[in-house]
């Protein structure tokens, strides 16, 4: 009797086949292309989470770069605000500064003439004797000038070189004297110019180092010798002179061939401080609306087939940002009450929207509510009505109608960017929904696997099937052709 094969199917064989990868071996199907094409059907949810995180990501990112926008508004305000943007200062002008320096705030106007004879000068001591090391243990004194209370010590061990005995002297000073080591002598020079501030070194801790470094004096302290408007010659101890004039400081920097003319300008604001913060702050201004209003404006895409066509219009239309930017412009465009009727709005200092219309043609610019700068108007307006320029755009009032721009806009940034503002808190929601996703994504990965393997292991089981079939059937044939024939 013939024994026909068949196959021996196991567990350990079923389970070895969700190993395999039969593509067609028996059934001639691209079975690797069948599960391909079947897996891009399955994909089909996971793909659309990973569009949503796609789209949340970039709508975040766009919010992000609109705080960071918002931000670099508020530095340009808080430019605006600035006391040296809006500060008045004289013009003090030295004819030979090489030899007299001079600047002040608050100096007569006019001039001063002022020469100089001699420049006042510090004292000098510097060893005279051989001594490299401090033979024992002492306590140097060293004293400036007459007052004894300035005074101060410094500790002495024996052994101790030239170098330590410098370094110690100016850990101790004060800045009163500065010690070195020129060609191997000890060397102590004053920091404090003027005649009377001689220097006096002595051993006050029993010893004898003071006299063992035998000091002399190589250079003569001194004051400066000068005179104002060809008077009587005045000494000063220092070559700073603040007695000239109230609010003039005068620095003596050379002998003088002749007197140097310091001449003293009238107090001006400093109008060229304030063009440049209000032009910034236009420019940074006019930025943060043209970037807020491209992205309300813009178009979504019909039937998008991009992550690019998907991202557009992400923040169209958002009621947030719409509001942000009906505040800004309100806040500029605006009347400031308590404020002549003549400087009652920026406009009237040069700062507005523009025309609409010009020549016939719209001025888009304008449309939208991009701000301009007429610089004459503003010229004008600063030379006639500084403070009032001033209140309308830092005037601190705690009253919207009557404050500045400065305090209006920040009003509007504080909602949007301070600390829990509008856009921090739907960029922390966009952090949130975005992990959300990803771990929807991931749950789909860990299932969409499963399903791959499920899908291949029953294509390997069918290949395998027929294949054993097709094995009994090549058999069987080989049997029937085998048979006698009648």
């Amino acid at each position: 009797m013939t024994t026909i094969p068949t196959t021996t199917t196991t567990t350990t064989a079923n389970s070895a086949l969700s190993g395999l990868n039969i593509s067609g071996l028996a059934s001639g199907l691209d079975t690797n292309s069948i599960v391909t094409q079947l897996m891009a059907i399955e994909k089909i949810p996971q793909d659309r989470v990973v569009q949503k995180q796609t789209l949340e990501t970039t709508r975040q990112n766009d919010l992000k770069a609109i705080q960071s926008q918002l931000t670099l508004l508020s530095s340009a305000l808080t430019t605006l605000t600035s006391p040296s943007t809006w500060t008045t200062s004289q013009a003090v002008t030295s004819s030979d500064p090489t030899h007299v320096a001079a600047t002040g705030v608050g100096v007569p106007i006019g001039g001063f003439q002022v020469s100089v004879s001699q420049l006042a000068r510090s004292a000098q001591l510097t060893q005279s004797t051989a001594l490299q090391t401090a033979a024992g243990n002492d306590q140097l004194t060293v004293q400036v000038g007459p007052d004894p209370t300035k005074a101060f010590t410094v500790n002495v061990t024996a052994g101790d070189s030239l170098d330590k005995i410098a370094r110690a002297i100016n850990l101790a000073g004060t800045a009163q004297v500065y010690a070195s080591v020129v060609n191997s002598k000890l060397v102590v020079s004053s920091q404090v110019p003027g005649a009377a501030n001689t220097i006096a070194l002595t051993s006050s801790g029993g010893g004898t180092l003071a006299a063992d470094l035998g000091f002399t004096q190589t250079v003569a302290p001194r004051d400066a010798i000068y005179a104002v408007d060809g008077g009587a010659n005045q000494t000063s101890a220092s070559n700073v002179i603040t007695n000239i004039a109230s609010g003039l400081t005068v620095t003596l920097l050379g002998v003088t061939a002749s007197p140097a003319s310091i001449t003293v300008s009238p107090a001006a604001s400093n109008t060229d401080a304030v063009k440049s913060a209000i032009s910034n702050y236009i420019s940074t201004y006019n930025d943060t609306v043209d970037m807020i209003s491209a992205k309300v404006k813009e178009p979504k895409v019909v039937n998008p087939q991009t992550d690019a066509d998907r991202a557009k219009g992400d923040l169209r239309g958002d009621p947030s940002l719409v509001s942000l930017l009906s505040r800004l412009r309100s806040s500029a465009a605006d009347l400031v009450t308590g404020r002549p009727a003549n400087m009652n709005s920026i406009a009237l200092a040069g700062v507005s929207t523009g025309a609409a219309v010009s020549s016939g043609t719209l001025n888009a610019s304008s449309i939208q509510g991009d701000l301009t700068l007429d610089a004459t108007k503003l010229t004008n307006a600063l030379a006639s009505n500084f403070d009032d320029v001033k209140a309308l755009f830092t005037n601190v009032t705690g009253s919207y109608d009557s404050e500045g721009l400065v305090q209006r806009q920040n009003r509007v940034l504080n909602t949007f960017i301070g600390t829990g503002g509008v856009l921090s808190s739907a960029i922390a929601s966009q952090t949130t929904r975005i992990n959300q996703l990803a771990t929807q994504k991931a749950s789909w990965d860990t299932r969409l696997a499963q399903r791959e393997a499920t899908l291949r292991q029953q294509y390997t089981a069918m290949e395998t099937a027929l294949s054993s079939a097709q094995s009994q059937g090549t058999w069987l044939t080989g049997q029937i052709n085998s048979l006698p024939k009648f």
